[in-house]
């Protein structure tokens, strides 16, 4: 039985493409961004795909991102694959993708396109009335604990073959949605990954933005990474996490 869950991710400010892939409109204006006053479009409509039957013969799992312009009026457009999934999923997602319906981003009030990525997984993990099934449709409805419980159970190996890029995968989808929690073990996981700068301004980001979601264990965490951090590390740590982006908003 196919499981399904979609991120939606809004990318950096770009002009669209005159191409429209839900019907033809007017010569569209530029698209935007999440942040600075402009809301995330919000998924009002958006059935699961179905799993190709190439992919379902060979059980075979994947990830698809598709790039797209929600438009003033809650309709995808330019519909492209940025990054494929293979075995027929890719035509399926789009098949889907194309009648999908959302609450459009907002700027000042007023409705905008705005450029997004739809990053779409399909797995044959399980029934529909299995636990994995039913986290799974929790995490595609928005739910960030869903994410926090399925990144548990791919790091753990229960009930799953265990995948610590599918459960690292699923933890920052949780941090993503503005779970303190989660966020906090991002920053441990970056931290335990070793002792290079990435790794400490990854990890002094996620344990910030979890500071700043009322999670109180960051404190002693922070003070722990500044100390081994320079100027300039901590800089562009407290940077990335100042500019970081609630999807759930």
């Amino acid at each position: 039985m196919l499981l399904f869950s979609a991120l939606l991710a809004a990318q950096g400010q770009t002009q669209p493409s005159t191409n429209d892939d839900v019907g033809k409109t007017a010569a569209p204006e530029a698209a935007f961004k999440v942040g600075n006053g402009v809301s995330a479009p919000v998924v009002k409509y958006g059935p699961e795909p179905e799993y190709s039957e190439e992919a379902r013969a060979a059980a075979y799992d994947g990830t698809c991102v598709l790039s797209l312009v929600v438009g003033v009026d809650g309709r995808p457009r330019d519909i492209k694959v940025a990054r494929p999934a293979g075995m027929g999923l890719d035509e399926k997602a789009i098949e889907a993708i194309r009648t999908w319906k959302f609450e459009p981003g907002h700027k000042d009030g007023k409705p905008v396109n705005v450029q997004m990525n739809v990053e779409i997984t399909f797995s044959s993990y399980g029934g529909e009335d299995t636990k994995i099934s039913k986290l799974q449709k929790k995490a595609n409805s928005g739910d960030a604990k869903a994410e926090l419980e399925l990144s548990k159970i791919f790091f753990q190996g229960k009930d799953v073959p265990k995948d610590e890029v599918q459960g690292l995968d699923r933890l920052q989808r949780a941090a993503n949605r503005g779970l303190a929690r989660a966020q906090f073990l991002m920053g441990e996981h970056a931290y335990a990954r070793g002792s290079s700068s990435a790794d400490y301004v990854t990890a002094y980001m996620w344990y910030d933005i979890a500071r700043k979601s009322g999670y109180r264990r960051s404190d002693k965490m922070l003070k722990a990474l500044a100390s081994k951090m320079s100027p300039e590390q901590l800089s562009e740590a407290r940077t990335r996490a100042q500019n970081w982006v609630n999807t759930n908003h």
